[in-house]
Formats: structure tokens, C-alpha cells, sequence
């Protein structure tokens, strides 16, 4: 594949091959560390993928007024819009189209994204919008006011199997302690499904919905309920049967301050974490409940154990081999987070990866990872990596194709950025024709995935470079 000609005839070529597969899903690679303004930072969203390979996010900050951004970014390394695989679609500029999106988008069914900002808008509350994939046709579709419509968005939108959309506010007015609310894809039929009240029904709920497969829609909220620190509960999508089926108790024993919506297992059986709670540290829990209520179970405690993980956060994922895999937004000495795996019995807990904020790594994972049919996890980090504000990262079975993140040319020097996967030896090879190929060196990826090299002394023609796994 060839790209743009550098200065001097340079081109890149980059391809890779593998050698076997890892036994557990260790191999990691960063594809974007989000640096400062004009770049989007502070990713704080679950990403969403296309089927043409692109994944969709948002930042909290950054664009061009430092108020937010979505973006696009190619799985596969190369090709996206003529760039290296990375996009900004849209900078939130405050009133006009909102400020800071703190969840993720969702792709409807039309092919069109929409999402929320938690503040901005005419009435600075927040806003529901949605955009093209190619990063045309923005709109505002709805604008939090503050009053009985609610206000501050910070859980994703759904689409509802009736083609409506679904999501929660976090406030609303002094008497109502967040909404459940739906409307329409073009913005029309706004309506509030239920106000939370504080006790008995819950309050304050940042989660994503989920849509059951009984078609009733199901979520958590952080407090209220009849012991003041969270609940699970249901609603029908026409707002009527709202109900709680469990309240969370004590901080000492069982799960409080639920920050994530539930999924529905293959088993169709609920999953949840609490934030906190648990006992032992009171650093949060992994739990299953049936959908009527009954059969609530602690799967996992999050304890001060090293290397255990502290506080979970996002939804969790039921991956291809019918296991679990979430993030917890902390760890224990030396991490920043991690990813974690258990099956849905509570068994086989395992560590995939520990962030830490020491060597370029991203830090603080605090939303739901995605898995595509490839087996691949992706997933943002809130902070860290090299730009120090947050990155996109995956994970694997196998190593992950390497990605050329800058091209650049020094004097007569020849200079590759790349994005690999962490602490895998890599040979550079270079070739003038495409078929004939020389090893200029090997080299062994930093922890953080990245890869780079000098060519000192290319050849005067056209150069092609290549990485193949030692």
C-alpha cells in the first residue's frame, strides 16, 4: 500500500507477520494517545464500530474550543479520510451545539450516530444530537432546559426495538432527582418515562439502559432506594410498570453506588457492578440478578488484594467465549486500573491488563470495553499514555498489526512513529523495489506500544519500510 510521498521520495509501507498466538489476551497496543488542543482529549465514552472497520468516540475536552469532540478511528491502521487512521468529526463549542460528552454514541439502525453533551445548549444542561458518520449533518435534537425535561445527560443513548431513543439525565429540577426519557430520531415526542424521587425509587442514575429481551428497559441508579444507596429497576418503554427489583443495602456486605447499566447475559440472566462496597475495602462488586428480582449474587469483591483492581466502572461485556470482561477505574500499588475476566459463575477471575501511570501507559479505564468479531477488546483510557490525555488502546490474542501514527524526514534522516503491540521484538525492513528486502534492525516495543526509528542513511530513491515480527 503505498501513501503520500515524503519529502524525498520517501515512501512508508507497513506490514506485519505473526508467529503463533498468546495463550490469554495479553498483547496490548495504544492506536491513539490524545494529546492537547486542537486534538481532542479526555476520552471518556465506549466506543462503537462500524461494520466498514471505524470505531466512533467522544472526548470530554479539546477541539477547537476545548469543549469536547468526536472523532473516528480506523481499526485497521490506515485509509480513514486520507489520514492515519484518526479524525476529529465535530469540536463542541458551548451554546450552539453543547459541551463536554461524557458517554459514548450509539449507531441507530439509519446509520446515523447520536449521542449527548452533559452541559451546553441554550439552556447550558446539556443536549441530544446526532451526526453523519463522515462527520456531516449535525443537529441538536433536543436541549436539556432544567425544569421538569431534565438536565446533564451523562449515561448513553439506546435505541429502543420500536426505533425510538432512549436514555437518563443525572438532575432535573429541585423536586426530581433525575429522569428516564425518550424520543424520537428526528428530535419529535420528547417525553420524561419516569422522575426519580430519592426513596423508594432511586436517584441520580448515570447508567446506559439496557433493553431486555422481555422488551422492558432496565438500569441502576447511584443512590436512593430504600436504604439510600442504589437500586435496579425496570420500565416499560411507555413508561408505565416502573419498579424496583432490588435494593442495594449495606456498604459492609453487599454492592452500593451502581455508576453502570446492566447486560443481559446469553443465559438472560442480569450483569451489574456496584461502584463500591463489597466488604473487604469497600472497593465494589460484580453481580448477577434475574430479571424479575430474584437470585441476587455476588460474583466478585474487589478487595485491597495487589493487582485485584478497585472500583469498576462502565458496563460489562460478554465476550465471544461467553466470559465477562469489565474495567475498574483504579487499582492497588503501582496501577491505574485494569482489565479484568471472570466467567458468569463468579469463577476464574483473572488480571488482562494492569495500567500504570508511570510508563506511557493510558490510566484510569472508566467505560465499558467493546468486542468485535475479530476477538479484539478496545477501550479508552480517561488519562495517561504518551499525550498524557487518555488514549485508545486494544487487546488481543495475538499481536495486532503495527500502525505508522507519523511520517517525517530530518535532515537525511528518515523518521517512523508506529504504533505497536507492547514488549513484542519487531524487524525494520526496508526495500527500494517491493520485492527485495534488507533488516536494518530489530527493536522490541515500549509497554506503552510504541515504536520508533531513525533510518540514518536511506537510499536517494524511493524507500519502503516494512515491520515483520521477530
Amino acid at each position: 500500500m503505498k501513501l503520500k510521498p515524503l519529502r524525498r521520495l520517501t515512501v512508508v509501507l507497513l506490514l506485519s507477520v505473526f508467529i503463533g498466538l498468546a495463550n490469554a489476551q495479553t498483547n496490548f497496543t495504544i492506536l491513539k494517545s490524545f494529546t492537547s488542543v486542537p486534538d481532542g482529549n479526555v476520552p471518556y465514552c465506549t466506543l462503537v464500530a462500524d461494520t466498514n472497520g471505524v470505531m466512533y468516540g467522544t472526548t470530554i475536552q479539546g477541539g477547537i474550543s476545548n469543549q469536547g469532540t468526536i472523532f473516528a478511528i480506523n481499526q485497521n491502521a490506515f485509509g480513514y479520510k486520507n489520514t492515519f487512521g484518526y479524525i476529529t468529526l465535530k469540536s463542541f463549542v458551548g451554546v450552539t451545539n453543547g459541551v463536554a460528552p461524557f458517554v459514548g454514541l450509539v449507531l441507530s439502525t439509519n446509520g446515523t450516530l447520536y449521542g449527548t453533551t452533559y452541559g451546553g445548549g441554550t439552556s447550558n444542561f446539556g443536549t441530544v444530537f446526532k451526526i453523519n458518520r463522515d462527520g456531516t449533518g449535525f443537529a441538536v435534537l433536543h436541549n436539556f432546559t432544567g425544569t421538569t425535561d431534565g438536565k446533564n445527560p451523562e449515561g448513553s443513548l439506546i435505541e429502543g426495538s420500536d426505533g425510538a431513543l432512549y436514555g437518563t439525565t443525572l438532575f432535573s429540577d429541585a423536586s426530581t432527582r433525575g429522569t428516564v426519557f425518550k424520543l424520537n430520531k428526528d428530535g419529535s415526542g420528547y417525553s420524561i418515562l419516569h422522575a426519580f424521587t430519592g426513596n423508594p425509587d432511586g436517584q441520580q442514575t448515570l447508567c446506559r439502559l439496557l433493553e431486555g429481551s422481555d422488551g422492558a428497559l432496565y438500569g441502576t441508579t447511584q443512590f436512593g432506594g430504600s436504604h439510600n444507596v442504589g437500586a435496579v429497576f425496570t420500565i416499560n418503554k411507555d413508561g408505565g410498570g416502573y419498579n424496583i427489583i432490588y435494593n442495594f443495602r449495606t456498604i459492609s456486605n453487599d454492592g452500593v453506588g451502581s455508576v453502570a447499566g446492566l447486560i443481559e447475559g446469553s443465559d438472560h440472566v442480569l450483569y451489574g457492578t456496584s461502584y463500591l462496597g463489597g466488604g473487604t475495602g469497600f472497593n465494589g462488586t460484580v453481580f448477577s440478578l434475574n430479571k424479575d428480582g430474584s437470585g441476587y449474587q455476588i460474583l466478585h469483591r474487589f478487595s485491597t488484594t495487589d493487582g485485584d483492581g478497585q472500583r469498576p466502572d462502565g458496563e460489562l461485556v460478554e465476550g465471544l467465549d461467553g466470559a465477562l470482561y469489565g474495567v475498574t477505574d483504579s487499582g492497588n500499588t503501582g496501577s491505574s486500573g485494569v482489565i479484568y475476566k471472570l466467567n458468569k459463575d463468579g469463577n476464574g477471575y483473572q488480571i488482562l491488563r494492569n495500567f500504570s501511570s508511570g510508563n506511557g501507559d493510558g490510566h484510569v479505564p472508566k467505560c465499558a470495553l467493546l468486542q468485535l468479531s475479530s476477538g479484539v477488546l478496545f477501550g479508552t483510557t480517561e488519562l495517561g499514555a504518551v499525550g498524557g490525555a487518555g488514549c485508545v488502546f486494544a487487546l488481543s490474542t495475538a499481536p495486532l498489526s503495527p500502525r505508522i501514527m507519523s511520517l517525517s524526514v530530518s535532515g537525511s534522516s528518515n523518521l517512523l512513529q508506529c504504533a505497536a503491540t507492547s514488549a513484542v521484538q519487531y524487524e525494520v525492513q526496508r526495500s527500494t523495489n517491493l520485492s527485495s528486502w534488507s533488516v536494518l534492525t530489530t527493536l522490541t516495543s515500549q509497554t506503552n506500544g510504541q515504536l520508533n526509528y531513525s533510518d540514518l542513511s536511506p537510499p536517494a530513491r524511493t524507500s519502503f519500510y516494512r515491520l515483520q515480527q521477530h
